[in-house]
C-alpha cells in the first residue's frame, strides 16, 4: 500500500486526484489517502508527544495517525484499512510550510518553527518503512498549496520565478492570493471532486485540453523554479534529486528567509509528480 497524508481534505485531493486522471497514471499499489486536517506544526507536536527526545524510528507514524483519527473522530480516514505498518511501503505527506511571524498568539521564531520542521525531516529521512524500500518522503508548499494559483497573468506566467511572500506580512497568504492571483479558482486546473471521492470528469474536451496544459505549465515552471532556488540555475534540472525536498528547505532558509523574512513561491504537486510519477514511466506523449 502506498499512504498520502494530505494536510488539507479540499484542494490537495482535487489536484492530486485530478493530476491523476488527466494524465492516466496508475500507482504501482492500492492507495490510502489520509486527510490530518492540521498544520505541519501539530503533526510535529502529534509525533513529539510519543517521543522522550528527539523524534526517532521508534515514533511509528502509521500508528501515531490511527490513534489521533480515532481520538478525534477523524471520520475521512481509510486507515482502517491498514492492519499493520509493514502493509504500506511507501508514505507521501504533503504540508504547508505556514510559517507565522511571532505574535501574542504565536510565540515561536521563525527561526524556532523552522527547527521543528527540521527535525521532521531527519525523522523522515531516518525512520524509513525498510531498507529496500523508499520509505517516507514531506513535500512542503511554499508558503501554503495556494501557491498552485499564485499567477498574475495567465499561464505561463515567466515571472513566477521571481514571486516571493513576505514572512512579516500584515496580510495573509491566501488574502494576497485572492487579491493578485489571475486565476480565482481551481476550475483552471481540476476537476470536481463527486462526494464519493471519485473525479468528476468533464465532457468538454476543450476544457480539458487546457487543464493538461495548464498542468504541464504549472509543472514546467516549478520545476525551474526550484532549481532556480537550489543552484541558480532557471532550467530543468538532469538530476532529479538536486531539486529533493530538503535541499529546497535549506536553500529558502539560506537565500530568502534569513536575509528577508521571506520564501520562494513554489508548489508541491509538480516536484512530486517530476520525482515520482515521471519515475514510474507516466508517457505524457500517449495521453
Amino acid at each position: 500500500m502506498i499512504l498520502f497524508i494530505f494536510e488539507g481534505k479540499n484542494d490537495e485531493p482535487r489536484l492530486y486526484k485530478t493530476l491523476k486522471e488527466i494524465f492516466h497514471f496508475e500507482l504501482k499499489e492500492e492507495e490510502i489517502i489520509h486527510y490530518f486536517c492540521n498544520n505541519i506544526f501539530s503533526l510535529y507536536d502529534t509525533l513529539k508527544s510519543y517521543s522522550e527526545d528527539v523524534l526517532d524510528d521508534s515514533v511509528d507514524l502509521v500508528n501515531v495517525l490511527k490513534e489521533d483519527a480515532f481520538m478525534h473522530e477523524k471520520s475521512h480516514t481509510e486507515l482502517d484499512k491498514i492492519k499493520y505498518s509493514s502493509e504500506i511501503s511507501e508514505i507521501f505527506l504533503f504540508f504547508d510550510y505556514d510559517i507565522r511571524k511571532q505574535d501574542e498568539k504565536n510565540k515561536l521564531t521563525i527561526e524556532e518553527q523552522n527547527a521543528k520542521i527540521v527535525e521532521l525531516f531527519n525523522y523522515f529521512e531516518n525512520g524509513s518503512l525498510d531498507s529496500e524500500r523508499n520509505g517516507i518522503k514531506l513535500y512542503i508548499n511554499y508558503p501554503m498549496i495556494e501557491s498552485y494559483r499564485f499567477f498574475k497573468k495567465e499561464l505561463p506566467d515567466v515571472d513566477f520565478r521571481n514571486y516571493t511572500f513576505d514572512l512579516l506580512s500584515e496580510k495573509s497568504f491566501k488574502h494576497i492570493v485572492n487579491e493578485e492571483s489571475f486565476y480565482q479558482n481551481l476550475k483552471y486546473l481540476c476537476f470536481d471532486i463527486k462526494k464519493s471521492g471519485e473525479v468528476k470528469t468533464s465532457v468538454d474536451k476543450e476544457r480539458i485540453k487546457k487543464i493538461k496544459q495548464n498542468w504541464l505549465h504549472l509543472k514546467e515552471l516549478n520545476i525551474k523554479k526550484a532549481h532556480f532556488i537550489c543552484t541558480d540555475n532557471y532550467s530543468i534540472p538532469e538530476n532529479k534529486d538536486t531539486i529533493n525536498q530538503q535541499t529546497i528547505f535549506d536553500k529558502q532558509i539560506e537565500k530568502y528567509i534569513k536575509p528577508n523574512n521571506e520564501v520562494a513561491i513554489l508548489n508541491a504537486f509538480p516536484l512530486f509528480w517530476f520525482e515520482y510519477i515521471d519515475e514510474n514511466k507516466l508517457d505524457e506523449s500517449n495521453n
